[in-house]
């Protein structure tokens, strides 16, 4: 999904168009979240230990069918 914020304390990324991203992050124990305004937020604790793909993270459409 293109356009996710993605936050790791004071760094800041944007995914492109494939849904991907690269950020800096601090080793050790830290929050990651996802922001995008057509999605519910989504936050989780990511132990940092050496640079690594996280895989896929889902997040819940703030979209509700009539």
């Amino acid at each position: 999904m293109v356009g996710v914020t993605i936050r790791i304390g004071n760094y800041t990324a944007l995914t492109d168009a494939m849904g991907r991203f690269s950020i800096e992050a601090p080793l050790g124990s830290v929050q990651i979240s996802l922001t995008h305004r057509d999605f519910h937020p989504y936050v989780m604790p990511l132990n940092v230990v050496r640079a690594a793909d996280i895989g896929a993270i889902s997040m819940s459409s703030k979209v509700v069918a009539l």
